[in-house]
């Protein structure tokens, strides 16, 4: 490259200017040789990358990003099972010393206001009630089983004291409402004694209030204004068949205290050795009575 300077003799404003330049990359001195195409290729210029190279490169960070999303993903895979069983967890605690019990099979039915276990008819309501046997709810179950299942320590069958005897608390609870209704209409009716001592059926009225608390049900009843919350309305129930069937399985041909015995002399070993072949007498009901509402939910208005 070429400066000038002001006083040239054919450019008067302008001069040769003698500066020497070096190359812009390398160690060439005056008098070297002048630096080659490879020179100026190493020196000046980026090398550039062969293909293999580039390819490598490309194959690395692909598998690096692949490897970065898998690690990704598993991770919150990980971290929402992890919050769900802690949730499940949480919200599906058992104590240690509670009894596992399966689950029954549900089905959908209509709960009448009334049926043949409350119409008027006292000869036909009293033979329905009396035929019921919460009786047929006394299980006998293998010791070693039961303790397995985390079921309470029970008395013994006298026939066999490898087995625990239960009872079904639903049974229990069908044979507190027996007691509660008959303590009712004989109070009503005025009878001078009662069948049960008023303090047992105390206690199954309060055994009622604990269960409908346990159990709080929050199906929401429709109202008129008549007194026939929630008639007909489709409740998810357990089903019946199957818990009697369960009892019949395991049966310990258990019985109540008959009707003519002294119960201050009855043993509790004549409870036993006396098996009912499956029957509990209970029915579903047959609705009575001239309430119109339930029909509002029939056909294609209830989903």
């Amino acid at each position: 490259m070429f400066g000038f300077k002001v006083g040239s003799n054919k450019f008067p404003y302008l001069e040769r200017d003698n500066t020497a330049y070096a190359a812009l990359r390398g160690e060439y001195t005056a008098g070297s040789a002048s630096p080659s195409e490879k020179d100026y290729e190493e020196n000046i210029f980026i090398r550039p990358v062969s293909r293999s190279s580039s390819r490598l490169w490309s194959c690395l960070i692909i598998s690096l990003l692949i490897t970065t999303n898998i690690c990704t993903l598993f991770g919150l895979f990980a971290i929402r099972y992890l919050t769900t069983q802690l949730d499940a967890a949480e919200s599906e605690y058992t104590p240690n010393s509670a009894a596992r019990v399966e689950t029954l099979p549900t089905t959908w039915m209509r709960l009448n206001w009334w049926t043949e276990y409350s119409d008027k008819n006292f000869t036909e309501t009293d033979k329905l009630w009396d035929d019921i046997n919460p009786a047929h709810g006394f299980i006998a179950m293998d010791r070693e089983w039961a303790k397995s299942q985390h079921w309470p320590d029970s008395m013994h069958l006298p026939s066999d004291d490898s087995k625990n005897v239960y009872l079904l608390e639903a049974y229990h609870l069908i044979h507190c409402v027996t007691i509660i209704r008959k303590t009712f209409w004989e109070a009503i009716h005025g009878a001078e004694t009662y069948t049960f001592n008023p303090p047992h059926a105390g206690h199954c009225i309060d055994m009622m209030r604990q269960y409908i608390m346990c159990k709080a049900d929050n199906t929401p009843l429709y109202l008129f204004g008549d007194d026939t919350a929630g008639d007909e309305q489709y409740r998810k129930c357990n089903s019946w068949k199957a818990l009697r069937d369960f009892a019949t399985d395991h049966s310990a041909c258990y019985r109540d205290t008959p009707p003519d015995a002294d119960k201050s002399t009855f043993s509790l070993g004549a409870h036993f050795g006396f098996c009912d072949g499956g029957y509990d007498g209970l029915v579903q009901g047959e609705r009575r009575g001239p309430w119109k509402h339930g029909v509002v939910f029939d056909g294609p208005a209830w989903r």
